[in-house]
């Protein structure tokens, strides 16, 4: 009962933790340029991943050789750019150690490179992960096998006292971690899957979400691929073979290349566009649509990148405004003259999703104090 009664509790404080860490959290990075990626070949060490059913190949040897040889290829044609490993050796780290060396390192990009593998021989195909609710059980399948690597750390029931890899009820909570991160990264994802199937030949399986502890932990957009099936004999042979792995490195650096091009383009507008308002304070909130008198709007979301306002983007809501505040764009939803009017709303966006939404004030056009706004428009509340 005791035992129970502590789970109970953990997961009471685990929830807790990520309200605190949703609303503090920096919902942006301050700067859109590359300066630093981190690449994390899975597993290694003691913890062989998956193993190939026919030649018995293992996930810790090809995603090492397959993220060496990426590396290899940003250094070359980027040499700004600082690249990381988590490890390039065989050895074994932590999930939690991995995240922590980016999130130390102040890294831009988080990229963790995996193989699959299933009990039958016929599932194929490349697919890349972004952190979220799994919305099928196999994907929470993938997620529980990827998480499993806890269990061989030293006093993982401490560092992870708060997490059972095991718990599908844990994988609630992990979705809502990267909320500020999550256009990024499924903007590299999308680049990743776009011609899998032209260049390397790889059913495309799309990009996909679910609760890997080492995207959890990490604070940047951050991404996890699944190389191909280690358990299908024809791609297990494409995985330990020289040219195949080759073959994914060149993919995976395209990928990087293409997203790199996108956010340096936005970097770019974004700063031209600073200059060309330099006549206003960079604190300063314009919103799209000036209005008269005092007027409530629930924030939604906040983005380093422009993301069209159309419904699908933001779970189905319809008259989604942005407005630019700094380098940042701010979404918002409603119109409300009362602040308890907002209130609702700020309810509905809550079940929706957005967890962190907020009200926020502005009059005439200009962002205002939100109690300075209750006292000229709500008498009671």
């Amino acid at each position: 009962m005791i035992a129970k009664t502590k789970i109970r509790a953990n997961k009471r404080n685990f929830f807790f933790f990520l309200v605190l860490m949703l609303t503090f959290q920096v919902h942006a990075q301050t700067g859109l340029g590359l300066k630093t990626i981190v690449i994390d070949p899975g597993h290694g060490g003691k913890d062989p991943g998956a193993i190939g059913k026919k030649l018995k190949t293992m996930e810790k040897t090809v995603v090492l050789n397959v993220s060496l040889l990426l590396g290899d290829m940003i250094k070359k044609n980027y040499p700004e750019i600082k690249v990381i490993y988590t490890r390039d050796k065989d050895e074994f780290i932590g999930l939690a150690s991995r995240a922590k060396i980016a999130n130390t390192a102040g890294a831009d990009f988080f990229f963790s490179i995996h193989a699959n593998a299933v009990d039958g021989t016929s599932a194929a195909g490349f697919e890349s992960w972004v952190l979220g609710l799994h919305k099928s059980k196999a994907a929470l399948e993938v997620a529980k096998k990827e998480n499993s690597s806890i269990l061989m750390e030293d006093n993982h029931s401490q560092t992870y006292e708060e997490f059972d890899p095991k718990d599908p009820d844990a994988y609630i909570a992990l979705s809502m971690r990267q909320n500020a991160f999550l256009d990024q990264s499924l903007v590299f994802a999308d680049l990743l899957q776009k011609d899998c199937t032209k260049k390397l030949g790889l059913k495309n399986r799309g990009v996909k979400q679910a609760g890997f502890m080492v995207l959890y932990r990490a604070t940047m957009p951050a991404v996890l691929v699944e190389l191909g099936f280690l358990s299908n004999p024809t791609e297990e042979k494409m995985l330990a073979s020289k040219e195949g792995q080759l073959k994914l490195a060149n993919h995976l650096f395209e990928g990087f290349r293409q997203y790199k091009a996108h956010y340096d383009a936005v970097d770019e507008s974004i700063t031209n566009g600073v200059i060309e308002n330099q006549i206003n304070s960079l604190d300063q909130e314009l919103p799209k649509v000036v209005q008269d008198g005092v007027v409530y709007k629930v924030q939604i979301s906040t983005s380093s990148t422009k993301i069209e306002t159309n419904p699908s983007n933001f779970k189905g809501l319809n008259g989604v405004d942005v407005y630019l505040s700094g380098k940042f764009y701010k979404y918002t939803y409603g119109n409300c003259k009362r602040f308890s009017e907002a209130k609702l709303i700020l309810k509905q966006v809550n079940e929706l999703g957005f967890t962190t939404a907020f009200v926020t004030a502005f009059e005439d056009g200009n962002r205002i104090n939100l109690q300075e706004a209750i006292k000229k428009t709500d008498k009671v509340d």
